[in-house]
């Protein structure tokens, strides 16, 4: 009887796998084309380069979380759910319900990685990678060093255990996940109005934009990766500054040559600039 479980449950996972995918998948394209349709933010270096070192910059730290994190956080989450193990196992709630919970506790312990990330130097070493980046777009979200990926990956397992995920759960997370940091490092100009209402619920376009801001008392704002209102409960959301008005990046590396793929990739282990004093050359 247990072995049919197991099969049921296999066979809905498997289904389940295959919707969201599809879901990602497309929500993916439509992002894609929806922010060269209709830009956010004038761009300011040459394409495709900058895409191209962004995807390779991505394609690294995605063997990186299949190395790392993948092995780690599979296991927990069947152990959670095999053991009732966790937070949301505590829950008097039906299994989707328990995914929800979990999907929600993820989003707020990643708010709270987000924030540590800048916060601590040596995580901010590797994060700057991904901030030195001079354009905002959908590309930007891929654009992590991949020992970032690595240095992450005990810190996931540990929302998983804590939380209690369970693989269904886990899968949900991610897509959502993915599919949140695409939307809101995309340069998709979105009406004012619906984006303002969207934020109240969402991480937005022009939310995350502020957060790339070079100003580093905007980049201090709006961490949130999924649902924005972890920043409005912690008091650090934003949306008050006008797009035109950003200068995406930071002000200690304003040279494009800082960014491409040999020194982002080797930008953790030499010394590094104080991220938010210009550098002489590029006010």
């Amino acid at each position: 009887m247990r072995l049919d479980r197991n099969r049921q449950s296999g066979f809905r996972l498997g289904r389940f796998e295959l919707v969201t995918g599809a879901v990602v998948a497309i929500g993916a394209l439509a992002i894609v084309v929806a922010e060269h349709r209709r830009p956010l933010r004038r761009r300011t270096q040459a394409e495709p380069n900058r895409e191209l070192v962004n995807l390779a910059m991505g394609a690294a730290s995605a063997l990186a979380i299949m190395a790392a994190e993948t092995p780690l956080v599979g296991p927990l989450a069947r152990i959670a759910e095999e053991r009732d193990r966790g937070l949301v196992r505590r829950l008097p709630l039906p299994e989707w319900g328990r995914d929800v919970a979990g999907l929600l506790l993820m989003d707020y312990t990643f708010y709270l990685w987000h924030v540590l990330t800048h916060k601590v130097s040596l995580l901010w070493r590797l994060h700057l990678v991904h901030h030195v980046d001079l354009d905002l777009d959908a590309s930007t979200a891929l654009r992590f060093h991949a020992l970032d990926m690595v240095v992450s990956a005990p810190w996931r397992a540990g929302q998983v255990a804590l939380i209690g995920l369970s693989p269904r759960g886990l899968r949900l997370w991610q897509r959502f996940f993915f599919l949140s940091i695409l939307f809101h490092h995309s340069n998709l100009r979105l009406p004012e109005g619906l984006e303002r209402r969207l934020a109240w619920v969402l991480t937005t376009p022009r939310m995350h934009g502020i957060h790339h801001s070079a100003a580093k008392d905007e980049t201090e704002s709006n961490w949130s990766s999924g649902f924005s209102f972890w920043d409005r409960l912690h008091g650090t959301f934003r949306l008050d500054v006008d797009q035109d008005d950003i200068a995406i990046g930071v002000p200690a590396y304003r040279d494009p040559a800082d960014t491409g793929i040999g020194r982002s990739l080797s930008m953790p282990f030499r010394s590094q600039r104080d991220a938010w004093t210009p550098a002489p050359d590029h006010p």
